[in-house]
């Protein structure tokens, strides 16, 4: 069966702190010449949603009835046909995600396009790591000595993340953004102060509650703070993070060394402003969003260092960057010499990655891994690393102790065990862990899947045979 040619569905939904937004792009699964893996090529949008405000209740939590709503209307609108999506990848960022109800809107995602989607309230790194390869993978690509970082900036967080030559080196998370103060139609008068926010005043000795009326010196002051901020990020300092106020808005820790020469980019709903203003459009009135937005704008456009590469290097995608990236990367594609027992009952949702091991990894190792396992009867997942492909000498030793182990644990015969190996070994080491169907066990071996440094994995329903495989939890 060839697959060389065969056009898929993508999909991917962002619903953040200020606006919400949804994209979907029809691409090629085509065979990379020189890793020889399935891949998604010539990506074409052929749905771009408007931004819109996050739907929220007067007591700030998440509107799930109104997100419903809006999620049909997307959905409608990309295909009448929800089983068509071959991935569709779904987050909740920023201060949304903060929300009591934020894991009620992965549900409503899920009960729509579950058997596709890679859905997650909260994952920080992750926001980082997509960001960066909606936006920035090409440009860093094109850079191919020079690091990039990209600061994704909305309305609850800055993600940071470092790259080169397309691969996120290192990445972040700061609770520094545009709606931890909210403003009336008149753009002065406070309505809604986050925690980090209150936090910040009580910093700057700044008495401010909802409905009082913010000067623009204090504004200036609030914004200042956030611009240094920036400015430690972007040169690996973590002075502005020492003091309590800044350890509290530090919510994953940036801390690689930062060269000089490295690029500066910036995504997000801020970012999206400051590369219109570039382009000669005016900032709107704070009052527009009702928030920092357009004055974190400003203040990163009046720093020398952070405004130092704006009209050197731009970004793809900008404001709309995660959602691309959600759209684009969170999912990879298996081989399609995968090992699946009859038993298998996919979509797989939120297996976690247990462990690591390798051609060498011995009995003892493996019986500690399949026994933790036990604990999991939904399902787990094990990497097998190798450096370099394995010959069938091997291939057939690694999986005679795999299936001596499985003996040794007394594996359920009905928990699935999913392994993940990045070179194309699936069908072959999956008979032999079985000894060839003789060995009850619920084993799923998907190939040619890159490692990624995450905790969860989900599995999709297969196109033809090929597998989605999405991660989350990243570290």
């Amino acid at each position: 069966m060839t697959l060389a040619g065969d056009t898929v569905l993508l999909a991917g939904f962002d619903f953040g702190s200020t606006t919400s937004r949804a994209m979907a792009a029809h691409a090629r699964l085509s065979l990379n010449c020189v890793t020889g893996r399935m891949e998604f090529t010539q990506p074409e949008l052929c749905y771009r949603s408007e931004a819109c405000f996050t739907p929220f209740r007067d007591d700030q939590q998440l509107d799930i009835k109104a997100i419903g709503a809006l999620l049909d209307g997307w959905l409608d609108a990309i295909t009448p046909d929800r089983d068509s999506i071959f991935s569709g990848g779904a987050i909740v960022t920023g201060l949304a995600a903060r929300q009591d109800n934020a894991a009620a809107l992965t549900e409503a995602v899920e009960t729509r396009i579950g058997a596709a989607v890679m859905a997650t309230a909260r994952d920080p790194m992750l926001e980082s790591w997509l960001a960066f390869m909606g936006g920035c993978a090409e440009l860093s690509r094109h850079h191919v000595n020079t690091g990039v970082l990209n600061l994704d900036i909305g309305g609850g967080t800055t993600n940071a993340a470092l790259g080169m030559n397309g691969q996120v080196m290192a990445a972040g998370c700061h609770y520094i953004g545009a709606r931890h103060f909210q403003f009336g139609s008149d753009g002065v008068t406070l309505t809604t102060l986050s925690p980090f926010g209150k936090a910040l005043c009580d910093e700057l000795g700044l008495s401010l509650v909802p409905g009082d009326t913010v000067s623009e010196q204090d504004i200036e002051r609030i914004t200042h703070w956030y611009v240094r901020a920036l400015e430690d990020i972007a040169q690996g300092s973590r002075a502005s993070f020492s003091s309590v106020c800044g350890a509290l808005h530090e919510d994953c820790p940036f801390t690689p060394s930062v060269p000089s020469s490295t690029l500066l980019t910036f995504s997000g709903g801020v970012g999206e402003m400051i590369y219109a203003a570039g382009n000669g459009q005016d900032l709107p009135p704070r009052a527009l969003y009702g928030d920092l937005g357009v004055d974190l704008a400003r203040g990163i456009m009046a720093s020398p260092l952070l405004s130092r590469d704006l009209h050197r290097a731009v970004p793809a995608n900008q404001g709309r960057a995660t959602v691309y990236g959600l759209t684009m990367h969170s999912t990879d594609i298996s081989g399609a010499t995968v090992f699946h027992s009859d038993k298998i009952g996919l979509p797989l949702r939120d297996l976690p990655i247990l462990g690591t091991f390798d051609m060498q990894t011995p009995v003892s190792r493996l019986n500690n891994l399949l026994t933790i396992a036990r604990r999991h009867p939904a399902g787990v997942c094990l990497r097998l690393a190798s450096d370099t492909p394995p010959n069938l000498a091997t291939i057939r030793v690694t999986g005679e102790r795999i299936a001596t182990a499985l003996e040794e644990v007394r594996l359920p015969s009905e928990l699935p065990l999913i392994i993940l190996t990045d070179h194309n070994i699936g069908h072959t080491l999956g008979s032999y862990i079985t000894r060839w169907g003789t060995l009850p066990v619920n084993l799923m071996v998907l190939d040619e899947v890159p490692a990624r440094d995450a905790r969860f994995v989900r599995i999709g329903l297969p196109h033809n045979i090929v597998f989605p495989v999405s991660f989350y939890g990243m570290s």
